[in-house]
């Protein structure tokens, strides 16, 4: 039977048999729907969405609204009639409820209106607005971009790019501890190559098992560790 894309579904005696797990599980965000032969019969969801919470559609328009919010780039930075990004999104590539990570220089770069950037990006914001994908961003991409919005005196736009990253149903943000900096490490021995932020955003995607990182990073959309789509011409 359809249903909402990366939603899990329990039977009526397991869900009866694991009711406290997924009160806790809704608590934190989750939406879990209970069905009788193998019909959706109701839903256990995080009491925000009880009270009208945001909507999928709010939740992209969020998102994109924030494209071109941080301080346009130079002409020099965004030189007219340049290539198409080396490569394109495709839907169909990822399966519904895949993650897909998201560095801190595809965000900057989507912030201040790249337009290769905003070809790829879109449709991705998109996806995970609606829930079929789910959006990993480590701590570190996020500091970057409020602190480049708090440089500003920007206190109302650092404000928004801390809520529209903020729904667990959409988004993971991943803190730096020391488990990802071991593996950042190890990362940096395998490519010696790697910077420390860029090692930390493979490292992230890695743990965190995404179906592909999108950076504009021209020198991490090299790597060979993981597989990562370049979101300007590299």
């Amino acid at each position: 039977m359809a249903g909402a894309i990366g939603v899990e579904r329990f039977g009526v005696q397991e869900a009866r048999q694991r009711f406290p797990e997924l009160l806790v599980r809704a608590s934190k965000g989750e939406r879990l729907v209970i069905q009788r032969h193998r019909h959706d019969l109701a839903a256990i969801v995080p009491l925000q969405d009880a009270a009208g919470g945001t909507s999928s559609q709010q939740a992209m328009e969020n998102l994109l609204s924030l494209k071109g919010s941080a301080q346009q780039r130079s002409a020099q930075q965004r030189a007219p009639g340049g290539a198409p990004a080396k490569a394109r999104f495709q839907a169909r590539q990822l399966g519904p409820g895949s993650r897909i990570g998201l560095d801190g220089s595809a965000l900057a770069a989507f912030l201040h209106d790249d337009p290769q950037t905003s070809r790829v990006l879109e449709p991705v914001l998109q996806g995970i607005a609606q829930g079929s994908w789910q959006g990993v961003i480590s701590s570190i991409s996020l500091m970057d971009v409020m602190d480049a919005a708090l440089s500003q005196g920007d206190e109302a736009l650092a404000l928004r790019y801390n809520a529209a990253f903020a729904n667990p149903m959409h988004w993971r943000q991943v803190p730096l501890n020391g488990d990802l900096a071991l593996a950042a490490s190890r990362l940096q021995q395998q490519e010696p190559e790697l910077e420390l932020n860029q090692a930390i955003e493979l490292a992230t995607a890695i743990q965190n098992e995404v179906a592909v990182l999108v950076t504009a990073d021209a020198d991490l959309a090299q790597t060979a560790l993981h597989p990562v789509l370049p979101c300007r011409s590299i």
